[in-house]
């Protein structure tokens, strides 16, 4: 009877600890990946606004008076398409609109509302209070994004914003973009079922065991907690293996497959991320005829580049990627730089050589993204050290950097830009030739030089 005693305490114990543990990682593990996942819609939501705030001419939007008449207005018109073209560029966008300070503290104005998706639009001279949303206070002062949750007489969101720059770099008003929280809270439940469910089967299945095999269960029970506090860290390609062939195995199973399913919606949520990204560089692209088409032809004389020098596909594969995005960058530079027509000032300049590194900043949230976010962020240094951001040398570039850098100078050498015309191609030529070994990996620029030969 002692005997028996002994064991049902010791189990009872064993049971308790499970529980604890059980309760303690998968609520963990939850809200990781529900912070994980609302961080990577602010970061989305960022990049829009401030994206979108470079689409609007903001000297056409001053002149548009805050009163119901102008909604009759070309210019008011003018601007709200513009509005509704940003709202369709996601899906989660709900809508888009601009606003302007009145002469009293807090409350703002709005200027133009795309409307959202069940029709309601704020209109022209509607009054807004803003006191109890600080992030969007700073709106005029720089982008932000609200950090929780907000809601008014339109419904709940999450909500980006951006200020609006005149020609004379004053913020007169600005942009915001509005999220539903639809999509936030269905993830949240859908997530909440799942580790509801992990945690009934860890809870009853702890019971079981701690009855049967208490002492047993030691080793296998740490290693359950070991991955399952990894997971909570944010790392969904840890797996356990548990071989005692019961209800323990299960439970170890299960939680693969709870991984497994975390890490293929991690995937999932990267790989839209991604591609919302690449539509904003390509809008960027496309409004300014300059650049119009640079990222697809640098892609293609890189992908040719790589082949020639027997770079394998997964390499190839990943410059596929990163040339279409080595410039997203310049999303935070402001436009009047971009389109400058004259020499930069010193101060100008130190903007555009930060554009590599927000390039960088923008993609590191895609995992799979991450042996490319060098090549984002070096794709402007040189094997003589005079680059930018970082000014390495020529043993810190890797071989993908100095193809990109190749294809990308090539091709803005021979496109028009604000500042100068485009030079010929045999100009071009010519300069790479002068450049090798100093600004060009001069092994990259032989081959390209072979390839425009045979073409």
């Amino acid at each position: 009877m002692k005997h028996m005693g002994f064991q049902i305490k010791l189990s009872i114990i064993f049971i308790a600890i499970m529980v604890a543990v059980l309760l303690f990682t998968t609520f963990f593990i939850y809200e990781r990946a529900i912070g994980q996942q609302k961080e990577e819609l602010r970061t989305k939501i960022l990049s829009i606004a401030k994206l979108a705030s470079i689409l609007i001419d903001v000297d056409k939007h001053s002149r548009i008076k805050p009163e119901l008449e102008s909604q009759k207005t070309t210019l008011y018109k003018e601007i709200k398409a513009v509005l509704n073209r940003i709202r369709e560029i996601d899906p989660v966008i709900d809508s888009v609109y601009t606003m302007v300070k009145s002469e009293t503290k807090n409350i703002w104005i709005f200027v133009v509302d795309s409307g959202d998706k069940r029709g309601v639009t704020a209109y022209c001279g509607e009054r807004y209070d803003v006191s109890g949303l600080p992030e969007m206070q700073l709106a005029f002062d720089r982008p932000s994004v609200d950090k929780e949750l907000s809601a008014d007489k339109w419904g709940v969101f999450l909500s980006g914003y951006a200020p609006l720059y005149n020609k004379n770099g004053l913020a007169v008003a600005i942009i915001g973009i509005d999220v539903m929280a639809e999509s936030i809270k269905n993830m949240q439940l859908l997530l909440a079922k799942r580790f509801f469910s992990i945690l009934v089967f860890g809870i009853i299945f702890s019971l079981l065991l701690g009855w049967f095999v208490s002492k047993k269960i030691t080793n296998p029970l740490g290693k359950l907690t070991l991955v399952a506090r990894k997971v909570g860290k944010g790392s969904f390609r840890e797996k356990v293996v548990v071989k005692t062939g019961d209800e323990l195995e299960e439970l170890a199973n299960a939680l693969n497959k709870m991984v497994a399913e975390l890490e293929e919606t991690q995937v999932k949520l990267q790989r839209y991320y991604l591609d919302t990204i690449k539509s904003l560089a390509r809008a960027l692209e496309a409004k300014d005829p300059y650049t119009r088409g640079h990222s697809e032809r640098v892609m293609r004389y890189a992908v040719n580049i790589a082949r020639r020098l027997g770079l394998g596909e997964k390499d190839i594969d990943l410059l596929v990627e990163i040339c279409i995005l080595h410039d997203v960058g310049k999303i935070g530079v402001p436009e009047r730089i971009l389109v400058k027509p004259g020499p930069l000032t010193e101060e100008e300049w130190q903007i555009v050589k930060m554009h590599p590194k927000i390039g960088e900043d923008i993609l590191k949230h895609v995992e799979f993204l991450e042996p490319g976010l060098t090549i984002i962020r070096h794709h402007h240094e040189r094997p003589d050290g005079k680059g930018y951001p970082d000014g390495v040398n020529i043993d810190e570039i890797s071989i993908l950097t100095s193809i990109v850098a190749v294809a990308d100078a090539f091709d803005a050498m021979i496109s028009d830009r604000p500042y100068r015309k485009a030079r010929t191609i045999e100009e071009a030529i010519s300069i790479l030739k002068e450049n090798k070994g100093k600004q060009f990996n001069s092994r990259v620029v032989d081959v390209f030089l072979d390839y425009l030969t045979e073409k």
